[in-house]
């Protein structure tokens, strides 16, 4: 899809000259308001700004006294390569690392064209390229208004605007739709786990091996290059394995004969997480995969496939670290989190035959299936954002 864009009516404009920096206070301790925004409240890549905190929730630092209101932007000045800022829906204060943004209509540009603006590669680039700062870069209010971009004209921007903010709400609601399914999932998951008939066996019971992660050698050092699964194959959410961007070691052939990862075989988090996130995460190879192994921080569950599907084990440790289970067997030390992987697969499970077994992960693959449909039209949507965003605004310098 091509937008055919005319630009030969479009202005050059200084970003200074088309929006203004509000720089109105209030005090939340005298009760004038009642919400802040943090840079860690704005997500980032995304045009709204929907979450915020109590400001007596005492986390509020005494920098948080500048005063937004509905319909204006946010921009946070600090590691521009983030990418946050966003449209407020309600009121509140921000710290003054945080820009409370207008645009200027009366000089040629539309409130709700300027989220857009800030949020095209060619902004980030600029404003990566000219933050100040090595440790925490931060885009000074000065730099920012040097801005150079070119400027569609009131109608047209309008018309943009109307284009690319319902590609947005789409956006939202193909999120939407995704959480819904995943509650549900979640939902199913722990009424079936509940209710499940057959007899108490532990975890460990359940598997032929459970084979610790080791790091090896450079590549090229010992006897067999293999790639060594890391922190990224739980990025995202992620259920299957995957090795892409695992870095290549090397190990002897010994190390290698019970740790190459087969298909059906789960990779447990023995260390990492925090406190939002809790330790024990895992993932199930599917199918054939590169020459890997787990690291030190992983386990290799291998299970026994004569009493335990290996999915069905995969969604019940899933659901278990989801219901905050993996908590109860973790340790921290200094800011890592380690869990005790004997204690907790010394647990026991009800393991229901292989056919009910196989009823339950039937239910479960259509939830999948449906989850796999949408997300192939978010990536979708994404690709058509972004090629339009482009022919707007320009892509990265």
């Amino acid at each position: 899809m091509s937008l055919n864009l005319d630009k030969t009516t479009w202005k050059r404009v200084r970003l200074g000259d088309v929006i203004r920096r509000s720089r109105i206070q209030a005090d939340p301790v005298n009760g004038e308001v009642d919400r802040y925004v943090g840079g860690g409240h704005i997500d980032s890549d995304s045009l709204t700004v929907e979450r915020s905190g109590d400001v007596n929730d005492g986390k509020m630092g005494s920098t948080f006294t500048y005063l937004f209101q509905p319909g204006q932007v946010l921009f946070v000045s600090a590691r521009p390569y983030l990418r946050k800022s966003g449209v407020v829906n309600f009121s509140g204060v921000v710290a003054d690392k945080t820009y409370v943004l207008d645009a200027v209509h009366e000089n040629g540009l539309l409130q709700e064209f300027l989220p857009f603006v800030l949020a095209s590669d060619h902004f980030i680039a600029f404003a990566t390229a000219e933050a100040s700062g090595s440790m925490n870069p931060r885009l000074l209010w000065g730099q920012m208004q040097r801005y150079e971009f070119d400027l569609p004209p009131l109608d047209e921007q309008q018309r943009l605007a109307d284009l690319l903010w319902a590609l947005e709400r789409h956006r939202a609601e193909l999120d939407g739709q995704t959480s819904a399914i995943e509650v549900v999932l979640r939902c199913f998951l722990a009424q079936s786990f509940r209710a499940a008939p057959g007899p108490q066996v532990r975890i460990v019971d359940l598997c032929t091996d459970v084979v610790g992660g080791i790091w090896g050698s450079p590549e090229g050092e010992a006897e067999i290059d293999v790639l060594a699964l890391g922190p990224r194959v739980y990025a995202d959410d992620a259920t299957q394995l995957a090795t892409d961007g695992s870095p290549v070691r090397s190990v002897s052939k010994r190390q290698a004969e019970v740790r190459l990862v087969r298909d059906g075989d789960i990779i447990l988090e023995r260390s990492g997480g925090s406190p939002t996130q809790p330790v024990g995460r895992v993932v199930i190879a599917d199918g054939e995969l590169a020459p890997c192994i787990p690291t030190d921080f992983q386990r290799l569950l291998r299970p026994n496939r004569d009493v335990v599907e290996p999915r069905f084990l995969f969604w019940r440790l899933r659901h278990d670290w989801a219901a905050g289970v993996t908590r109860d067997y973790a340790k921290k030390t200094t800011n890592i989190t380690n869990l005790s992987v004997k204690d907790y697969i010394a647990r026991s499970i009800a393991v229901p035959s292989i056919a009910e077994q196989t009823h339950l992960l039937g239910r479960v693959t259509s939830f999948e299936d449906t989850l796999t449909r949408v997300a192939g039209e978010r990536s979708k949507l994404d690709v058509l954002c972004r090629s339009l965003h482009d022919e707007i605004f320009g892509g990265a310098e």
